[in-house]
């Protein structure tokens, strides 16, 4: 694996080459990443895979017309003649007179904790082993459960960025990840699929708190319930809410859809859009996120940026194009798409405040209305309008304080901006979703729609 430095060189030399050879502006990524997974495929570790490779992506301007082109061959020779391709690319494309100039140096935060050298050099042996142990430890907690799919891995990147506008930044970082699919039989067939997984950036994994969301979750979904169609009570785990809003709030929030009018509140900065209890910020200096880092793809320090202020929407979030466009700057909220050469606006770690109360206390007062889990089609919904339909899987019927039963074809529908307002409260504890970081919320009067 080449280290962020050797990186850092391939980039600058590919800037210097390609300023003697006519481009005005230019900027070099290049990443090299390792991954190792143990697989579990019905109760079993069925493969070992590890995954490598390094990526080099190749950006330059001429003029104000724009070319790409990206290799995963590391050597002098094959980032020349990627270089040569891009700036050919360039001179045969249209011009687009919004062009603007490539980032600046700024200082970066001084984020601690994102390497780990033993994930550097762990073994196959070690992640088949935890896998194992995982699928031993799920199968005698409790009796006919099924570890459909999962796995236990880690992964190593070092990645480096360098444009003519001297920037020249080099970083590297791992993570240690666990995680699991299971079902159970039951008298009509099977219950719905219920994952728990957990994601660290240091190799102490802790898979028995896996084995008992995983079962405690299990047990009360091996009984169905039947629920009624309504405005009810629901309680959306992040991994369900957080489904929807990636495919409507934060569509709404990036800063191109915003410029492109293609934002529902790109007019709303200031007003409120939430009840005050939400507060949601994006962080990509958090290093519990997976998406963590010194800096963006575009070489732009990562930051702590407010979205929703108890309630009152405060930021949307900039890559250096689009915001230089609507003379803003830069959040640090760059994603590059190193093979199509493209560079979008993106959310980094997703932070929802957390409440005060325990989800155990809040579920407890509840007369009737459901717990959802996860969720089924929101893919489906509308980016622009924010409205959605969905399936809750597992939905939980919640009667009388207590979580009673799987729930079966349960839908749920409405559109986002309303249902940030209908929230009325955030749990305590904050759940580690990856990509989000964020306890359950309680929302009143959600459309509900029941199997008869």
């Amino acid at each position: 694996m080449l280290s962020e430095e050797t990186l850092l060189d391939i980039c600058k030399n590919i800037v210097e080459e390609g300023k003697k050879l006519g481009a005005d502006q230019l900027e070099v990524q290049a990443q090299d990443s390792t991954d190792l997974e143990a697989v579990i495929e019905m109760a079993q570790v069925s493969t070992v895979n590890l995954t490598a490779g390094v990526e080099i992506a190749i950006r330059v301007f001429i003029g104000k017309k724009t070319g790409s082109a990206f290799t995963n061959i590391a050597s002098r020779e094959a980032t020349m003649e990627a270089l040569e391709l891009a700036l050919a690319a360039a001179r045969a494309t249209t011009e687009d007179k919004n062009t603007q100039p490539l980032p600046k140096p700024a200082k970066y935060p001084d984020i601690q904790g994102l390497w780990d050298e033993s994930l550097g050099t762990s073994e196959a042996s070690k992640a088949a082993e935890v896998s194992t142990d995982l699928v031993a430890k799920i199968t005698s907690a409790e009796p006919g459960i099924i570890p459909g799919f999962g796995g236990t891995g880690s992964g190593v990147v070092s990645s480096a960025y360098a444009n003519s506008n001297n920037i020249e930044h080099s970083e590297k970082g791992s993570v240690a990840y666990t995680y699991l699919g299971c079902v159970a039989p039951i008298e009509n067939g099977m219950t719905p699929m219920v994952m728990a997984f957990d994601v660290r950036r240091d190799p102490n994994l802790e898979v028995d708190r896996v084995v008992d969301e995983i079962v405690d979750t299990i047990r009360i979904v091996k009984k169905s319930a039947k629920g009624k169609t309504g405005k009810f009570t629901v309680v959306m785990h992040p991994s369900a809410y957080g489904q929807i809003m990636q495919h409507t709030l934060f569509q709404s929030l990036r800063g191109d859809n915003v410029a492109r009018g293609k934002s529902k509140i790109g007019d709303k900065i200031g007003e409120t859009i939430a009840a005050e209890l939400i507060t949601i910020v994006d962080d990509g200096t958090d290093v519990r996120g997976m998406n963590t880092s010194i800096a963006d793809d575009e070489g732009v320090p990562r930051q702590r940026t407010p979205l929703i202020e108890k309630g009152v929407l405060r930021s949307f979030i900039w890559d250096n194009y689009w915001a230089q466009r609507m003379g803003v700057q830069s959040t640090g909220n760059a994603r590059r798409n190193r093979r199509q050469g493209l560079v979008e606006a993106s959310t980094s770690n997703i932070i929802v405040e957390s409440g005060n109360r325990e989800i155990e206390e809040i579920i407890s007062e509840i007369d009737y209305g459901f717990y959802i889990r996860g969720v089924q089609g929101a893919h489906s919904s509308n980016p622009e309008s924010g409205d959605f339909s969905i399936v809750g899987n597992p939905a939980i019927l919640i009667e009388n304080g207590k979580m009673v039963g799987a729930v079966h074809g349960l839908m749920v529908s409405g559109n986002v901006f309303d249902l940030l307002k209908q929230a009325v409260e955030v749990a305590k504890k904050p759940l580690n979703m990856q990509t989000i970081i964020a306890p359950e919320i309680v929302f009143k009067d959600v459309d509900i729609i029941a199997k008869g």
